[in-house]
């Protein structure tokens, strides 16, 4: 597969809202910032719209930083729910960056993945709501999972250890509960039915706090552009792997993870004159 034939077109008298528009859900008193990399990750893949969910304090914290997206608060997680469902001009959803552990957690992503009529993606504590739950859950076809090895274990009751030792059976598993599914790690696997693929672009580089985030709203814009879930997890983890490369370069040591999303700019623009120069 060329990921470069996935770039969604650029024609110029296209408006934000070709960009799709997509939803973030997460954030909370201990993880402020994860869903501000999530959204930074989605528009610098190229998003036109980013609306983030989350609670009032979460959404200042992430205002004071990111202007440019539009901000829905409600301090009762409970309802989130609610509000996501007036959100008419979504495209697709985040669920997770930051949202932390609890009931009323669990309560929102059950729902949403039961009930949200659009493309969905989960990652995060998002998953961990998922583990908890998903004995009344059924997979999706407009899903998307990204889990590391620990989140991937605890899905499938086992242990982190296991996961590593044969991490193609277990994408492999996961897909057939989930849907499409990202396990991240050194050569990410994704995996939806049938279609496989191992991503062999990455490097330690990625391996610091909040890379996860902005894969999720990398992967995210994709999937609110119309890309189908195997085909914008691809892209998302080919193009975030590519900035891992790329940030590699200076040394793998103090990434910051705001600064592997503002290397998907970069990036996305190599592939798209590579494409056009016929290479």
């Amino acid at each position: 597969m060329n990921v470069k034939d996935l770039l969604p077109p650029r024609p110029d008298d296209m408006h934000k809202g070709h960009r799709g528009r997509l939803l973030i859900a997460g954030g909370s008193a201990r993880y402020p910032g994860a869903p501000a990399l999530s959204a930074l990750g989605a528009l610098r893949s190229g998003a036109g719209v980013v609306t983030l969910l989350s609670l009032q304090k979460v959404c200042e914290v992430c205002a004071a930083r990111l202007p440019e997206i539009i901000y829905c608060y409600e301090d009762d997680v409970f309802r989130w729910q609610e509000v996501a469902m007036t959100q008419k001009n979504i495209n697709a959803v985040v669920i997770g960056p930051g949202l932390d552990r609890s009931v009323a957690a669990e309560l929102f992503t059950s729902r949403m993945w039961r009930e949200w009529p659009k493309k969905i993606l989960v990652d995060g504590d998002g998953l961990n709501a998922l583990a908890v739950v998903q004995k009344d859950l059924q997979a999706r076809k407009d899903s998307v999972i990204t889990p590391h090895e620990g989140e991937a274990a605890r899905l499938l009751g086992t242990t982190p250890a296991e996961i590593h030792a044969d991490r193609f059976y277990a994408v492999s598993e996961l897909s057939a509960k989930w849907g499409c599914v990202v396990l991240k790690g050194h050569h990410t696997l994704v995996a939806s039915g049938e279609k496989f693929l191992e991503i062999k672009n990455g490097s330690p580089a990625l391996s610091v706090p909040g890379s996860g985030d902005v894969l999720s709203g990398c992967i995210g814009a994709f999937l609110g552009m119309g890309l189908e879930p195997f085909e914008a997890a691809v892209l998302g983890a080919t193009i975030h792997g590519m900035a891992g490369d790329v940030l590699a370069r200076e040394g793998v040591d103090g990434v910051l993870a705001s600064e592997i999303a503002n290397m998907l700019r970069k990036v996305i623009h190599a592939l798209r004159q590579s494409k056009n120069d016929g290479k």
